[in-house]
C-alpha cells in the first residue's frame, strides 16, 4: 500500500531534479509534502488519525523498528555511512525564526541498516 506512495516520491524526486528553478532544498520540501499529504490521507480513510507526519513516513520506508539518526549523530557513535546509501527525509523539530514565523526543516536521516561500524 504506502509503498507505491513511495515509488511515486522518488519519480517525483526525478522529476524535480529536472527543475531548476527550484533549490535542492526546495525541492526536497516539496517531495516531502507530497509524500506526507498523501500519506495522511491514506490513514484518515483508514480511521487512524491520531498517527505524527514522521509516523507515518516511517511506516511507508518500512522502517519502524530501525534506529535513525543523522550523518553526524553516526559519525558521533563511530559508525560510517556506507558509500551510495540515500538519505530518509523527514520533518524536523519546529524552528522559530526571530522574524515572526515559524517552519519545519527537513531532515536527512540514515538507518541503523546503511551504517558500519568499525
Amino acid at each position: 500500500m504506502t509503498r507505491t506512495v513511495y515509488q511515486e516520491a522518488i519519480a517525483s524526486r526525478n522529476a524535480n531534479t529536472q527543475n531548476n528553478e527550484l533549490s535542492k532544498m526546495q525541492q526536497y520540501r516539496l517531495q516531502l509534502k507530497s509524500i506526507t499529504s498523501k500519506l495522511r490521507e491514506m490513514a484518515q480513510t483508514s480511521g487512524r488519525t491520531d498517527v505524527s507526519g514522521n509516523q507515518l513516513l516511517r511506516e511507508c520506508y518500512q522502517l519502524t523498528n530501525s534506529e535513525l539518526d543523522t550523518f553526524e549523530g553516526w559519525q558521533a557513535k563511530g559508525g560510517t555511512v556506507r558509500k551510495g546509501q540515500h538519505a530518509y527525509l523527514f520533518w524536523g523539530k519546529q524552528v522559530r525564526s526571530n522574524k515572526g514565523y515559524s517552519y519545519f526543516p527537513v531532515e536527512f536521516l540514515f538507518s541503523r541498516e546503511q551504517v558500519l561500524f568499525a
